[in-house]
């Protein structure tokens, strides 16, 4: 099994990349990196392509991918609060306080004084977003289908557990920045 030295380093971290640290003792040329087996790139193609294939099906709804997640979100936990919608969709919450704003303004979610804490809102769907939603669920489990055809359940069931694992680890991950 050929270990991939470049995540095993020290990395300094800026919102737009991750540069690696070799230590000195390393030189550049002992360190072996592949892209085509590095996880994160290959965790990343796959999410772009999936979900750029999924948002031209979103088309005639007109509704993007993040307003998508936002209502599958509400649809499956109604009165959630902004920020449990922004934890599950793993959005920054004021990014995802603009996406709200305009599903409101199309109508498909509403905001709603919270019963248990009058000083909160919590989201909710609307008929027409509750509609939308549930058309749009079914050409999910189609998209998802598509991507896992020749995968056992077995198979689909620890990949879940996989990648819930990897986005756990990474919530706990102490890489100095």
């Amino acid at each position: 099994m050929q270990l991939n030295y470049m995540w095993c380093l020290p990395l300094k971290y800026s919102p737009y990349n991750f540069t690696a640290i070799a230590p000195t003792s390393i030189s550049p040329m002992a360190i072996q990196h592949s892209l085509e087996k590095a996880l994160p790139f290959l965790l990343a193609r796959t999410g772009i392509s999936m979900g750029q294939a999924f948002t031209k099906q979103l088309l005639p709804f007109s509704i993007s991918l993040i307003e998508w997640r936002v209502c599958v979100t509400i649809y499956e936990t109604q009165n959630s609060t902004l920020s449990q919608v922004a934890h599950t969709c793993s959005n920054d919450p004021s990014t995802l306080s603009r996406t709200v704003n305009g599903l409101i303004k199309k109508g498909y979610i509403k905001r709603v004084q919270s019963r248990l804490d009058k000083r909160s809102y919590v989201l909710n769907l609307t008929l027409k977003g509750k509609q939308v939603t549930e058309k749009i669920i079914p050409l999910a489990q189609e998209y998802e289908t598509k991507a896992l055809i020749d995968f056992g359940h077995e198979e689909i069931d620890q990949l879940r557990s996989l990648l819930k694992r990897i986005h756990n680890n990474m919530g706990q991950s102490s890489i100095s920045q």
